[in-house]
């Protein structure tokens, strides 16, 4: 979900000004950014607001920048850190009309599959729970993983062996001027844990929309499998504490939850922040941690596994 334009100056007050002026959606200034992400951590963001159609949206990318106003869209905050020194810029939710669902006909599709089509902004258990209702099966892996969908598509998301990514037949792009593009699956680069457009003079678009092939299936097998998948992911992942799910990316042929329980640091603990005992892959607020604090934790996380390994980890956090 969730792309950032290059760095740039924090707003002047003229362009606050101006911003609220434009804007008739939420927005709030000066937003502590640990009520809005998983982690339950990071500074503050100059400002936070919500887009709930393609046009308004549109018009705010191309208006920032053409101020050359740092902005970023961020999803349901399930894979984000904003540093304790905060974030000079814009930060975007998407809600209305991006949070809806669709079916988008059988006409291209293989027989007994479907298409559906989904808003970046919906919540990816509402999708999956939306589809076993409907009998479409094919994101059961999802069942349980947080965010949204224009997070778990452009990350390229998986579990259990399945990855959105698989199931892509297009994806719409916003791109820094604002404008619209609709790229089928053959104009897509898909790999682990990322999806983008070839063309790259679409570096840096955001994802609003992703059509899915589905399976045609029984409500009752895909709920069933949903709720294994949900409770066998309970017994292996800590609850009850803020994270950001898995914290590293996986390197190729191996685990990173099982370099760091090698290198010996389940439990290893700097400030609030802790290594999960449960899953070394996870670094969890023990509920004071700043993001300084986990910042820290993951730097040395990364050292250590280097040394013991020489395999450098490379975070699914996105650290702002």
């Amino acid at each position: 979900m969730e792309q950032v334009s290059a760095a740039r100056k924090a707003m002047s007050m003229e362009q606050r000004q101006q911003l609220a002026s434009f804007w008739n959606g939420p927005l709030q200034w000066d937003v502590a950014m640990g009520a809005h992400c998983t982690l339950r951590a990071g500074g503050p963001a100059e400002a936070l607001l919500v887009a709930s159609t393609l046009p308004e949206l549109c018009r705010l990318i191309g208006w920032l920048e053409g101020q050359a106003i740092r902005w970023r869209v961020i999803g349901r905050g399930s894979n984000i850190l904003v540093g304790s020194q905060g974030f000079a810029g814009v930060l975007i939710t998407l809600g209305g009309e991006f949070c809806d669902i669709r079916r988008g006909g059988s006409g291209s599709a293989q027989p007994g599959m479907e298409t559906v089509r989904v808003g970046a902004g919906c919540f990816a258990g509402k999708l999956v729970g939306w589809c076993a209702r409907n009998g479409l099966a094919g994101l059961e892996f999802m069942a349980g993983i947080p965010g949204s969908i224009g997070g778990a598509v452009s990350m390229n998301a998986g579990a259990w062996g399945g990855e959105i990514g698989a199931l892509v037949e297009a994806v719409t792009f916003v791109d820094r001027h604002g404008q619209v593009h609709e790229m089928a699956r053959q104009e897509l680069a898909i790999s682990y844990r990322r999806l983008r457009p070839l063309d790259s003079e679409l570096c840096g678009a955001v994802v609003v929309e992703a059509a899915l092939a589905l399976k045609q299936g029984d409500p009752q097998e895909i709920l069933d499998r949903c709720r294994d998948l949900i409770a066998r992911r309970r017994a292996k992942q800590p609850s009850g504490v803020a994270s950001a799910g898995s914290f590293f990316k996986n390197p190729p042929g191996d685990s990173a939850g099982r370099l760091i329980e090698a290198a010996g640091l389940k439990g290893l603990q700097r400030g609030g922040a802790l290594v999960s005992t449960k899953h070394a892959n996870f670094i969890v607020n023990t509920g004071s941690a700043t993001a300084a604090d986990i910042t820290e934790l993951m730097r040395e996380v990364q050292d250590r596994v280097y040394r013991f390994s020489g395999i450098l980890l490379e975070p699914e956090v996105h650290l702002l």
